[in-house]
């Protein structure tokens, strides 16, 4: 197992969760289709790749689309159609999809003054091509498509001119291939934006009501142990029980990647500035963690997805990141008042954002008080913004 802390880990890297995958994988097998809401960096794409890796050992075809680069529609469906290009029942398709690939040809898609605009030429084939793209799919076959960073694409869409409509539009047309009588064909969906807070942002959750949830938790006390044994075993260092235990308490919300970071804080710490693997370099690692980058996609996050609600969700992340023990709903309301004189207004804005970030995996709720769900996230929002 190695230390990897930046892409997604495969094959021997993969660690834990596998009552997860289990249970994950009857569901699908079962008819349905799944969404991982969980929190960034919990590691859903890694656990969705895992799944497409047990269903292709079934006998499954798969299809796996990262949509991040993604600018609009017009470059979904041709990456969509070069994924079909390596699927197993290419060579069937080949005559259907001539006329899908010369309506694509003939579609020029427009730039001004650096800005994407969706061209004339693509709004008006738009549905002849999803036409063909869907007779494309072979509802027959069982098949798992995984697609990553989805709610990026619907971002570029609504960002597009008539935005709205066209992102309200693309996501009915994928439901439609969903709810297929019959089909045989099976969705996952992940994004590091929350695809259940843009739908109801813009109101369109109907377009989404067909999936179900599956959220991934953090590690336990005692897969947290195992996996930290593994890291020191597999990269030959040296690092006792007592250590061990020091930094899944530090930690407390002990995702992968939250580990994988600790673990190689402290290799760095000891190899290079040669100090000895103890108490203390827990919290120097600790601390050295939450004065770095690593959460600054947090922060890019609020800034592209929140809208004009940034600003109070920057208010209320500021106060509760000081009250370690949660913040009660009065509490938060005084805070925002101050901003906002409208009452009902004041109460609907702060339920959004209460519900965005929980969802997002800023916040919890426990027994009526918000707090952070994880006190690293906390003590870098603290760091960076309070102290």
């Amino acid at each position: 197992m190695e230390s990897r802390t930046g892409t997604p880990v495969e094959g021997d890297d993969f660690f834990g969760r596998e009552k997860e995958l289990i249970y994950a994988w009857k569901r699908i097998k079962a008819g349905n289709n799944l969404i991982f809401p969980s929190p960034r960096r919990v590691g859903k794409t890694s656990f969705a790749l895992k799944l497409l890796e047990i269903a292709k050992d079934e006998g499954w075809q798969i299809i796996s689309l990262n949509l991040e680069k993604n600018i609009g529609e017009k470059a979904f469906v041709e990456s969509f159609v070069e994924e079909l290009k390596n699927s197993s029942t290419w060579e069937s398709l080949k005559e259907k999809s001539s006329k899908l690939f010369q309506l694509l040809k003939q579609i020029k898609p427009s730039f001004e003054h650096g800005e994407i605009k969706v061209s004339l030429d693509w709004q008006n084939h738009k549905e002849d091509v999803y036409k063909q793209l869907s007779e494309l799919l072979d509802h027959d076959k069982q098949t798992l498509i995984f697609m990553d960073e989805f709610t990026v694409l619907l971002s570029n869409i609504i960002n597009q001119e008539d935005g709205h409509r066209n992102v309200s539009s693309f996501l009915h047309w994928m439901r439609e291939l969903r709810i297929k009588s019959g089909s045989k064909i099976r969705w996952i969906f992940c994004s590091s934006v929350g695809i259940e807070n843009f739908t109801h942002l813009h109101r369109i959750s109907a377009t989404m009501n067909d999936i179900g949830d599956y959220s991934l938790k953090s590690f336990d006390v005692e897969t947290s142990i195992a996996m930290l044994k593994k890291l020191a075993e597999n990269n030959n260092v040296d690092l006792s029980n007592e250590v061990q235990d020091a930094i899944v308490q530090k930690l407390s919300f002990c995702l992968p990647y939250f580990l994988q970071l600790m673990f190689e804080k402290i290799s760095y710490l000891s190899e290079v500035e040669l100090l000895p693997i103890n108490f203390e370099i827990v919290e120097t690692a600790y601390n050295a963690l939450i004065s770095e980058k690593h959460f600054n996609t947090w922060i890019e996050r609020i800034d592209e997805q929140y809208g004009e609600n940034a600003k109070y969700a920057f208010t209320l992340l500021k106060h509760i990141c000081q009250e370690k023990s949660g913040s009660k709903r009065e509490t938060l309301i005084n805070i925002l008042s101050v901003y906002i004189q409208d009452t009902i207004e004041l109460n609907n804005i702060l339920s959004t954002l209460l519900f965005m970030l929980i969802n997002d995996g800023y916040l919890i709720e426990e027994k009526g008080l918000y707090l952070f769900r994880s006190p690293l996230l906390r003590d870098f929002w603290f760091n960076r913004f309070v102290k």
